[in-house]
């Protein structure tokens, strides 16, 4: 009776011992990436937070930690009291920089070749090759392309029929452009994101004639 004492004192003990700082990244990453795949790298996919937590494994109060660390960091948002989710552009941005740049840690993250995965489920990260992931990428060379894109899709921005809010981060995305186009350093990935954050909108924009011209210059220019 003793010995079982100890025992269950001893295995108490060792559940308390807290995760390793490293360990807490890897999770933290698992559950981004897990909802960029889910969301297709679209901020305004709404997820259930807890459908993320169970396919990855983890409990409610590993899931509601995570979500809450990311959130404060600026990568999740919080949509709904039920625990929906989105993944932010700024997330967005982390988890693909990650992923064509897996041998580098980013703010948040460990490099993604030092991830060893030994549970999870249904998800696809791809390691060890900047060519294998299925990414999108703009090239700098292009920036008059990229200016053509600009003048044209604020030239039909008044005319097409837009919920404000969604019209607001039209324009954003295209300010967000317009200083790239500026910079001496244009970021491939920032350029790439508000392009396809711009394609998704105008994509659900119908009756406009210069939309689908507009969206095959944004095709081109993101091959």
């Amino acid at each position: 009776m003793e010995y079982i004492c100890w025992y269950r004192l001893a295995c108490t003990h060792l559940k308390k011992i807290p995760m390793s700082i490293d360990d807490k990244k890897k999770e933290r990453f698992l559950f981004l990436q897990k909802m960029y795949d889910t969301t297709d790298g679209n901020s305004a996919h709404i997820v259930d937070m807890w459908e993320v937590g169970t396919e990855l494994g983890l409990d409610r109060e590993k899931t509601r930690n995570l979500v809450g660390y990311l959130r404060d960091e600026g990568l999740l948002e919080a949509k709904t009291l039920g625990g929906g989710i989105s993944i932010t552009h700024a997330g967005i941005i982390e988890i693909e920089y990650s992923l064509t740049n897996p041998d580098y840690p980013t703010d948040h993250f460990l490099p993604i070749n030092l991830i060893h995965i030994e549970n999870m489920n249904n998800s696809a990260i791809q390691q060890g090759s900047n060519y294998s992931i299925q990414n999108i990428n703009f090239n700098v060379d292009k920036s008059s392309d990229l200016k053509k894109i600009i003048n044209e899709v604020e030239g039909i921005k008044e005319q097409l029929t837009l919920d404000r809010l969604v019209l607001e981060e039209l324009v954003s995305e295209i300010d967000t452009l317009k200083s790239q186009v500026k910079s001496p350093k244009p970021k491939n990935i920032i350029v790439t994101e508000s392009l396809k954050t711009i394609r998704g909108i105008l994509e659900g924009v119908a009756g406009n004639a210069a939309t689908p011209m507009i969206l095959t210059m944004i095709d081109n220019m993101i091959k």
